[in-house]
């Protein structure tokens, strides 16, 4: 064969490696996306009371049930009260989760072992908790509900109760000063 010949030769074609490698960045930046919006949407609904009552809570379909007002008792308590009030107060909204509590129940969960998931149980609701929404101490407590002076049970004149004697979160309300007092005919709200 010729020199000419030799030089005249079909060249070789080019890869396709250059391509794939321009359109790595374009499926991993895709990828990454998808993860992103999937993991907020994920977070948010995390939030909503149909996650608690669906997603890991499904031994607490009857707490879902009363904050949601579909229960027997038409929602009795201050659950179904928060849920339908101005600001709608969520279930995390009183029943604040932190981490640990959460990797407990998700492992209650997946075993089957749910021990003590009540609300009462992992998620005590605590008096400041009460208190931070509604006027943040018991003095001004007492100061807004004055109107039920003279048998105003906010005055605690027993001493310092926890707000969950009387008002239920899932159950209707407890008039514990009537039980041994005539607190003039006072009736619960919720």
């Amino acid at each position: 064969m010729s020199e000419e010949m030799k030089n005249t030769a079909t060249p070789k074609e080019p890869t396709l490696a250059p391509k794939k490698r321009r359109r790595a960045p374009i499926v991993a930046a895709i990828v990454v996306a998808v993860l992103v919006v999937a993991g907020i949407g994920g977070w948010v609904w995390h939030e909503t009371p149909s996650f608690c009552g669906t997603m890991c809570h499904d031994t607490m379909g009857e707490h879902l049930a009363n904050y949601e007002g579909t229960d027997a008792s038409g929602g009795a308590g201050l659950a179904h009260l928060h849920a339908v009030s101005s600001d709608a107060t969520t279930c995390l909204g009183c029943h604040e989760a932190d981490f640990e509590s959460q990797i407990a129940e998700l492992q209650a969960q997946m075993s089957g072992n749910y021990g003590d998931l009540t609300l009462g149980g992992r998620y005590y609701v605590d008096n400041q908790l009460c208190l931070d929404c509604h006027e943040g101490t018991y003095d001004a407590l007492a100061e807004t509900t004055s109107h039920l002076d003279p048998y105003n049970p906010h005055k605690q004149p027993h001493g310092q109760m926890n707000c969950n004697e009387c008002h239920k979160g899932h159950a209707a309300q407890v008039d514990v000063c009537g039980q041994c007092h005539d607190n003039g005919g006072q009736q619960m709200q919720a």
